[in-house]
């Protein structure tokens, strides 16, 4: 756990970070669709994300990620639920801000180290 000057449970890293996500579906086929967009993850721990997108997130809203943390790993695969969306204005995007409510212990693991500095 991170005992750092912020609130936060995890460390933060402040790095964009390349991401797939798509709505999370009820229906199986739905679930296994190929209906992804790219997005640049503003920052990461493992608690959650923050980034900016095109189209609005209701609150509540679950989303499955696909991120990119390194060339010499797997993408993570994790769920996550929108906590915050607010749209910026004159501008055309909207901050999304996303906890995550199913990722693996590796996965946090994984992103922990990168947030320290000892991922190698």
């Amino acid at each position: 756990m991170y005992n750092g000057p912020e609130k936060r449970q995890y460390r933060r890293i402040e790095k964009p970070f390349m991401a797939r996500l798509q709505i999370k579906s009820d229906k199986a086929q739905e679930a296994e669709s190929d209906n992804w967009d790219s997005v640049t993850l503003m920052n990461l721990s493992a608690g959650g994300t923050f980034f900016y997108y095109k189209k609005t997130l209701g609150i509540g809203t679950f989303i499955d990620l696909q991120i990119d943390v390194s060339e010499s790993t797997p993408p993570i695969s994790c769920v996550g639920k929108v906590i915050r969306s607010d749209k910026l204005q004159p501008a055309f995007s909207i901050c999304i801000a996303v906890s995550f409510v199913d990722i693996g212990e590796q996965e946090k693991n994984l992103i922990n180290k990168i947030a320290e500095g000892t991922f190698r």
